[in-house]
């Protein structure tokens, strides 16, 4: 038994099997092939995640998934469909790209001496790799110079911290606001969206949809469905702030303050190569009094790695709860939290608390929105190292 015959045999939701060709174009069993990959769709776009084996329901689309990754067939038809890139074919080996142009029975992508370079994507990550469909709306934006200036503004708001990146809310886009989307700043200049009546098997669902006119910051401008960009935005996009005002740092103290302390923040002088491997690395504590006492001895405490360490910052607090700051700080940035083990001179096992992975800056920057009482508008994503904006959501 050969290949084709195998493939064509391991169907067991009958996926293959051809009846007629419709008007349309595709044939019955297509359409019910990319209605079934819809609730595969519906299903990410719901949870954030692929359907596993758990649940009867869970575990059909996970079955279903499953038989289209391992079908080039099946792959080729839904790939126009495959928003979320559930089908990419470099991330899932049983399914190439040449195993998708290889199967051509009617030999309509046969053509002699093409150049097969146009397939090979170099220099850019996979992750930064954007569908075409988003990719061919674009365009020249002729009046580009109503724009320009608006986009000069944002990006020296960007770079002063006045803007920031914040989470995409993965539900809507709003008219006038700014985005990043792989990277590239868009001015949602317009939207035609309108409430549309969705069909799929596991039910119907009203959503927006429509064209939009979308400015690019490199002089392009697009016309994708409303949709398209929501969806582009989840996969790989940010939302971008308001202006935001910080208090000023330099303010006057007077006798009437109380100074509580100091939040200090420190880089560690160990030559142990699991230490000194790790960029970015900082201690972030709390002292009532002299930080330079406080860390006199540091080589032989393990809470701060056994080893000397260099004092960076120290903020002198005034009319607050300086252990408060030093708790939310640390809450702040738990996600980076270092996990080692340390043994002091007696041999006892100690696991150090007060270490993070996160740049200097970057921790100052979240001293002063805890000093501004907002912290709690912000989190820290260790992808980009950047403090952004929650989601509004």
């Amino acid at each position: 038994m050969n290949r084709l015959e195998d493939i064509f045999k391991d169907d067991p939701f009958g996926l293959l099997k051809v009846d007629y060709i419709q008007a349309s174009g595709r044939t019955s069993d297509e359409q019910r092939l990319i209605q079934s990959f819809e609730e595969i769709s519906t299903f990410f776009e719901e949870n954030g995640r692929e359907p596993s084996s758990s649940g009867i329901y869970e575990f059909k689309l996970y079955a279903r998934l499953k038989a289209i990754r391992e079908t080039p067939a099946k792959v080729k038809v839904l790939l126009p469909f495959d928003y979320y890139s559930l089908l990419d074919p470099q991330k899932y080996k049983s399914v190439g790209i040449e195993d998708i142009l290889n199967d051509d029975p009617f030999g309509l992508l046969a053509v002699e001496d093409f150049d097969q370079s146009i397939f090979k994507l170099e220099h850019v990550p996979k992750s930064n790799r954007i569908r075409p469909d988003y990719l061919a709306r674009r365009k020249i934006c002729k009046d580009f110079d109503k724009y320009q200036e608006i986009f000069d503004c944002l990006h020296d708001e960007l770079a002063s911290g006045k803007r920031k990146l914040a989470e995409f809310n993965g539900v809507d886009v709003e008219v006038g606001k700014f985005y990043v989307l792989n990277g590239v700043v868009l001015y949602l200049e317009d939207s035609k969206a309108e409430a549309r009546q969705n069909d799929f098997d596991s039910g119907g669902r009203v959503r927006l949809d429509g064209r939009t006119r979308c400015i690019f910051d490199n002089g392009t401008e697009s016309t994708m469905l409303f949709r398209s960009l929501v969806k582009a935005l989840a996969i790989d996009g940010f939302e971008i702030s308001e202006s935001i005002q910080y208090h000023d740092a330099d303010s006057v103290v007077d006798e009437n303050d109380e100074e509580n302390g100091y939040i200090y923040i420190l880089k560690s002088k160990s030559n142990q190569p699991e230490i000194t491997s790790i960029n970015n690395l900082y201690k972030i504590g709390y002292s009532k009094g002299d930080v330079t006492k406080r860390i006199k001895k540091a080589k032989q405490e393990p809470t701060y790695l056994m080893a000397d360490v260099e004092l960076i910052s120290a903020f002198r607090c005034f009319n607050m709860s300086t252990k408060k700051l030093e708790t939310t700080i640390h809450a702040f940035f738990d996600e980076v939290r270092l996990d080692v083990e340390i043994l002091d001179n007696y041999g006892k096992k100690c696991r150090p608390k007060e270490w993070f992975v996160a740049p200097i800056e970057v921790i100052e920057e979240a001293v002063r929105h805890i000093v501004d009482d907002n912290i709690d508008k912000f989190i820290y994503n260790s992808k980009t190292e950047s403090i952004i904006f929650k989601s509004s959501n």
